[in-house]
């Protein structure tokens, strides 16, 4: 990331920076499937249903790292998943993943790969 772009991600919701960088790689991919990997502390959820919703196709798979070791973070409600139903509204089931071992990322890429 330049400059630039990290002083935007501080004045920026992490959401729509996202957002926005996801739609960015759109631009310069669109015809590359895509995995989309992130956590439950802040807005990665939405920001992939969001994605997924707008380029139809485009993302392959969406995993979601649930975190449950951050003091500072209302775990009840981050990891809730009515969340998760909400943010992948429309999304496929089997398009997205919410884990919280690493080893379910790794077999479930694994199982892509054999795709």
């Amino acid at each position: 990331m330049d400059l630039s772009g990290f002083l935007m991600s501080l004045t920026q919701g992490t959401e729509a920076y996202k957002r926005e960088r996801m739609e960015k790689l759109h631009d310069m991919l669109p015809r590359r499937k895509v995995l989309c990997v992130g956590d439950s502390t802040q807005s990665d959820p939405e920001a992939y249903g969001d994605i997924y919703r707008k380029y139809k196709g485009w993302v392959k798979k969406i995993f979601i790292r649930k975190v449950t070791d951050v003091a500072e973070m209302d775990v009840k409600e981050k990891n809730a998943p009515e969340r998760f139903e909400k943010a992948f509204k429309d999304v496929p089931k089997d398009v997205w993943q919410v884990f919280e071992d690493p080893n379910e990322l790794y077999k479930a890429v694994d199982a892509l790969k054999a795709t």
